[in-house]
């Protein structure tokens, strides 16, 4: 089974070399990797990348969306420009993937200034654990997943920022279930550059959560009535969350939002 990582690149120069070497030294084979350059700088990609001009800022979805139709691949794995992941990754979540249709694992954030966990997910397992939708929805936490190509469309493009949770929630709906392996695979990396921490992101989440809640009202996520009602529930409370960072981060300044998670709910 191959599999495609598709990686979109924003004013991701100071970092990007690092998580390309993660997608580069997977233990799998079968891989290729997608990258999207979506602010027309030049970046020293090596040669066997497929590189794919984006827009200017268009935005990590639009880029995503960009260079989907390039895959080739039955396993989609999305990659942010400043995370990392386990040189096994690939190899274990593709069983997963290929059997449930989505699958993750027991990730962690990790501050990228002080190398300090500021979330874990999931608690220590030995064993596979499989999720329904709903029981994803509870997690309430954005986590990262691969795919199986024919559960997932199109990134929502309307939705500037909360995107993920949309798009993971469609696929795993399609799929029935989601498989998250026991072992810790990739670490989701914080900075004060980053696209969740720029100037101006609890504006544009706000406005992705009212889209968001507007897509579950017309049925065109959450589809059965029980999850809508919590999908509903859900993003309310995150919208919830999101302002009230912004009110932590006006009044102390820029700051992580896993950082402070725990200190404004």
């Amino acid at each position: 089974m191959k599999c495609s990582i598709l990686i979109p690149l924003y004013q991701a120069k100071d970092y990007y070399q690092e998580t390309l070497a993660c997608a580069l030294n997977q233990t799998h084979s079968d891989i290729e990797i997608v990258v999207v350059i979506d602010d027309g700088q030049h970046y020293d990609l090596p040669d066997g990348v497929i590189v794919i001009q984006g827009g200017i800022g268009s935005g990590p979805n639009a880029a995503r969306n960009a260079g989907l139709p390039w895959c080739s691949g039955d396993m989609i794995l999305p990659l942010d420009a400043d995370d990392w992941m386990h040189p096994t990754r690939v190899e274990k979540l593709l069983p997963l993937v290929q059997r449930y249709g989505v699958a993750g694992d027991a990730e962690i954030t990790r501050n990228k200034a002080s190398g300090l966990i500021e979330r874990q997910v999931f608690s220590d397992a030995d064993q596979v654990r499989l999720l329904s939708a709903q029981e994803y929805l509870d997690l309430n936490a954005t986590i990262h997943l691969a795919f199986r190509r024919d559960v997932i469309q199109r990134w929502p493009e309307s939705v500037a920022l909360a995107g993920d949770t949309l798009f993971n929630l469609d696929a795993i709906e399609r799929a029935g279930q989601l498989a998250i392996h026991p072992d810790t695979l990739f670490e989701y990396r914080t900075h004060a550059a980053s696209h969740c921490h720029r100037r101006g992101s609890t504006e544009r989440a706000e406005q992705g959560y009212q889209e968001i809640l507007r897509l579950i009202e017309n049925g065109v996520v959450a589809r059965g009535s029980e999850l809508k009602v919590h999908a509903r529930a859900l993003f309310e409370q995150k919208r919830t969350t999101n302002q009230a960072y912004g009110a932590h981060v006006t009044a102390h300044g820029p700051c992580s939002f896993d950082e402070v998670l725990e200190t404004i709910q």
